[in-house]
Formats: C-alpha cells, structure tokens, sequence
C-alpha cells in the first residue's frame, strides 16, 4: 500500500470532501445495457473523477502569522459508485462477488435489513420510487455537484441541468433509470429549518488542518471511511478481492493485509479491488414539514394552554438536538469557539439540556452513553460514525430563515402552516467502510431503539421508525428540573421513498472495471 499522501490521488474526492461550495447537485442511476460499450464509457470517465488530492497548491503547516495558500475549487464535479447487481452487470466475476459483505450483497431493500432501519408501512421497499424490489435494479450511481452562487440558487440549478443533460448526452451502453436533482442552502437548513451537517469527522490522515490552518488532532481512524487502513479496532477492514489470474494487465495491487488475513488468502496471491474505496448508502426521505410543526404547536397547547412561538422552538430543539441555527443545548453555548466544539458527559450527563432521546444524541452520543464512563462513551462512538453527504430537494414549505429571528411577528407563521401538498426532503448520502456496524448500526440500535440509553418507549423523535399501531408508542421524554415533560406518542414525520447500497471503488478499481 503506497502512503496516504500518494493515495489522494486514487481515492474519490467525493469521500473526503462534502463539496460544500457548490450548492447544486444531481444523482443519476444508471442500468447497463452493453457491457462493452459501458466499459468503454467508463474508461472516458474515469479521467474526470474527482481525486482526493489538495485543491491547494501547497497545503502545508503555516508559519505563525502566514496565510494559507488559497484553494482552486473545481466547477463541476463528477463521482461514481456501483450497486451489487451493477459490478456484477459490468463483469466482475463471482469469485470477486462473493468477497463483499453480505449486506451490500443483500441490499438495503431485503427483508431482515429494511424492518431493522424501521422501512416499514410507508416506508417499506415495495412502495418505494427508487430501488422497489418489484423494479429492475439500478447498477451505477453517478453523482454530479456544479453551481458555486450561494446567492443565485436557480443559477446553479440552470448550470447544473446542463452538466447533466452533458453528462448523459455522452453515456453509451447505459440508461438513465432515475434522475434526481437537489440542492443546498446557502445557511445549511433541512426542510424542518434546523442548520444541518454540523458534526462531520475528519479524517486521520486526509483532514490534517482545521479553518484556522491548525493541525488537527481529533480524528477518526482512516480505515473507519476508506478501505486498505487501520480502524477504530486497530483492524484493517475486510476488503473486495480478485484472484490474480483474473487481473491479467496487473492494474491492481496486491492484498496484502496482515491484521485479519483474508479468508480467501490461502488460496493463492490476492489483488485488492477494494483499495481505497468505500462504500455509500443512499436514502430518499420526504419530510412532513406541516405535520412536525402541528404536532409541535399541539403538545405545546396540551402543555401550556395555549400555543407560543417560543414554545414552539423550545419543544422542537429539544426534539432536534439543537436550536434552528445550529447552537448545541449545552450551557455556555455563547463559550464555544465553533458549534461542534462540546461534548455531554461534564457539561449535560443527566440531559436536562439537550435530551437523551434527541436525534442529535441518539446519532452522535459523543462521550455520554450509559452505562459507560466518558472516555469508553466515546471511543464507542467513535466506532459508529459516518459522512453525510446528501442534500435537500423540493421547495421549503416556509422562509426557513425566520427560524433564526427572535422577532415574534416574523415566527408567527408557525401558528398557521397549512400543507402546500408539495414533496419536499432530504437524499441521505453517507460514506462508511463498514454499512452494518456505521451506518446500520446508528439506524437500528440507536435511532430505532426505544431502550437506547436506558431510555423506555422512546425512538429517535425525527427519523425512528414511529406512529405504527403494530408497534408500541413511542415518546419523546425530556428531562426537567421540576419533572419529566412526555409527549403524546410520536407519528412518524420522515418517510423513506427509496436507496440502496452502492461500492464508490478508487480509480484503480475504476480503470480495473474498464478494462
């Protein structure tokens, strides 16, 4: 394995950037329809993947004092993944299939995974738009990102039409299955209007300096995000492998992984097709922005009498985590240099601020989770964490800013939504090297589990799987000096239309597939 450093250059940059300056984005699925000619497409393609590399010409340590070297940020930006069915529709052979974990093998979609994310009632797989098991499987994932006007949003979505009508003028041996467009906000806002993708993890190894230039020093194990490194168990993750006769142009390295050996490695030299990939997780999610605020205006009725703004946003940030423009709940807030700079054991071990079943500490429990101290709280943590990459789609039902005001008139809004019947939410992107101990884990024994930290009856108020009478309720719980404040039982407000697994290979793989 060559070093990290050297590696930038074959991994996809969409991995270790959430290409935050650009503010349009389109994910096209793709079916296979020639091998030959899909081959001979991808091997075009490949050259225009983005790599990891710096967009600094120099991105080294600054002196006391010295400004850092600006970034040369690409326009237009191009990354691809591959579904199980896809890699084998592109010719990869079984031997190698078969080396992949089960749950990308099995999909988002079978039976035992989808009722553990709680893709249940609406949300089950048969009523999905994208990835029903009842359709014919989508094999490529091709990710486009485009438009750098924070201030001229149908700019960007004009430019970003463009490159997409481009992209798929010069497919060749594939179709366009689906075509999905979003975006993001110039303040970061969901659909519900609270600040989003706050808590990222940097990357030992890729994210070596902060804003300021400093180093970083609070990074998460590489092989956590990218294959063919250490993990937060001292472990390389198992990888995809090819048997050395069927890489006869030897484009591939070698597997040569000590720390566990392969299971497949008594049979002979291996080569690592897994190298510096990962995998994503992709999820279309509609919100139901008028019937979250409802029930928010409602249970503050039930509780005060009469329904207030302030309430209003007191109750929904204690469900959320945290306050619509970003603030954690965590005393001296005003303290803290940047929003993700706090953790809970000293600050809130007993979740008078910010509430243990709240979605930011169901997701992100950080150095609190019972029964254990904080500094194995933590480093449990940080052995379940992803990178989310999604962004929003459809209109705000609201101007989300008003959120931010302390202005009363401007807030009054809330008193009165009424539902547009528009479809609006969030494509759910996330990278991890391991999906059922990252991404499926934080779903099924955190967010759906309605004893996490020894909580009773009480789901992720945002994302769990709630409002189903074949189940028992559940309730937000919120701790209070006086007493427990308990909602009525939660409906559920965001529900999955589609997703799937995918394998985002490097640029090795890639030039492996097409060859």
């Amino acid at each position: 394995m060559t070093s990290l450093n050297e590696a930038k250059r074959d991994i996809q940059g969409f991995i270790t950037s959430g290409l935050g300056h650009t503010y349009a984005a389109a994910y096209l699925f793709l079916r296979v329809t020639d091998v030959e000619k899909a081959k001979a497409w991808l091997k075009q393609l490949v050259p225009q993947v983005l790599t990891a590399e710096s967009w600094r010409k120099n991105d080294q340590p600054c002196a006391p004092g010295e400004e850092r070297p600006p970034k040369i940020y690409p326009e237009r930006i191009i990354s691809i993944a591959f579904s199980f069915e896809g890699l084998a529709a592109i010719g990869l052979s079984d031997a190698t299939l078969r080396t992949f974990p089960g749950e990308f093998q099995q999909g988002m979609a079978a039976g035992p995974r989808s009722l553990g994310l709680g893709d249940i009632g609406t949300s089950a797989p048969d009523a999905w738009q994208i990835g029903n098991p009842a359709s014919e499987p989508y094999h490529i994932l091709l990710l486009l990102h485009a438009g750098m006007d924070a201030s001229d949003p149908s700019a960007n979505q004009a430019e970003m039409q463009q490159f997409a009508d481009e992209v798929v003028a010069d497919l060749q041996g594939v179709d366009v299955v689906y075509t999905e467009f979003a975006y993001r906000r110039y303040d970061d806002k969901e659909h519900f209007g609270f600040k989003d993708g706050i808590s990222q993890p940097r990357i030992q190894g890729i994210n070596l300096y902060d804003g300021d230039g400093k180093p970083i020093t609070d990074s998460i194990a590489t092989g956590e995000f990218i294959l063919g490194y250490i993990n937060a168990f001292g472990l390389f993750p198992t990888v995809p492998v090819v048997a050395w006769e069927d890489d006869p142009n030897n484009i591939l390295p070698l597997y040569n992984n000590p720390r566990p050996a392969h299971p497949l490695s008594r049979a002979g030299h291996l080569k690592d097709f897994g190298a510096n990939g990962t995998y994503l997780v992709y999820r279309k999610m509609t919100q139901n922005v008028p019937a979250f605020w409802q029930f928010i205006r409602e249970e503050v009725e039930r509780m005060d009498g009469a329904a207030s703004v302030e309430r209003m946003l007191w109750l929904a940030s204690k469900m959320v985590g945290r306050t619509p423009n970003g603030d954690p709940l965590v005393p001296d807030v005003a303290a803290l240099k940047h929003q993700n700079d706090f953790n809970f054991a000293k600050s809130d071990a007993d979740g008078q601020h910010c509430p243990f079943g709240s979605h930011l500490r169901r997701t992100n429990p950080r150095d609190s989770f019972h029964p254990l101290g904080a500094e194995e709280a933590a480093t449990t943590t940080m052995k379940h964490r992803i990178l989310r990459r999604g962004r929003i789609y459809g209109e705000s039902l609201f101007d989300l800013k008003k959120l931010d005001s302390n202005n009363a008139a401007l807030l009054g809004s809330l008193l009165t939504l009424e539902d547009d019947g528009g479809e609006r939410g969030l494509h759910f992107i996330c990278v991890n090297a391991s999906i059922s101990r990252q991404f499926e884990f934080i779903q099924t024994n955190w967010a759906n589990n309605p004893h996490f930290n020894g909580m009773y009856q009480s789901k992720d108020p945002i994302i769990g799987d709630n409002g189903y009478a074949e189940q028992p309720a559940s309730y937000m719980h919120i701790p209070d000096d006086a007493c427990r404040v308990r909602t009525r039982p939660l409906p559920r407000f965001v529900d999955v239309l589609g997703g799937g697994y995918f394998f985002m290979p490097s640029l090795t793989a890639l030039r492996f597939l097409a060859q």
